[in-house]
């Protein structure tokens, strides 16, 4: 099996069209048309809050706010890691539910321009 790399300028687009395929591949392992079905999208969410955690952690260690007990190397190596699982699990929730996280980014990024323009 050919594997696939992608380009570190990966695009929204790209993330997108990646998720739709690894939201198939999850379908097919799990045997069934699981995607749809609540039980998958909330596995999805609770997936999402537990990668927020991670890089919650990650941020906290970098700070120098995690115990001394743990032993971890807190690293721009390693947020990079936890901001890429944030945002793999935000697609293939998008994806789920069908949402083009390229449009919901525009439109999000031009609702926050006009608000910043209006109080200027």
């Amino acid at each position: 099996m050919t594997r696939n790399v992608l380009s570190p300028d990966l695009t929204v687009r790209g993330l997108n069209d990646w998720a739709k395929m690894q939201l198939e591949r999850l379908r097919v392992a799990l045997g069934s048309d699981t995607s749809s079905q609540p039980a998958f999208v909330l596995a999805q969410a609770a997936k999402l809050a537990e990668e927020v955690g991670e890089l919650q952690a990650e941020v906290l260690g970098q700070a120098g706010y995690q115990r001394a007990t743990k032993n971890q190397c807190f690293t721009a190596e390693s947020m990079s890691r936890e901001l890429a699982d944030v945002m793999i699990c935000v697609a293939i929730l998008a994806s789920s539910h069908d949402i083009d996280l390229g449009k919901a980014l525009a439109s999000k990024i031009e609702a926050i321009n006009a608000r910043h323009e209006s109080n200027a």
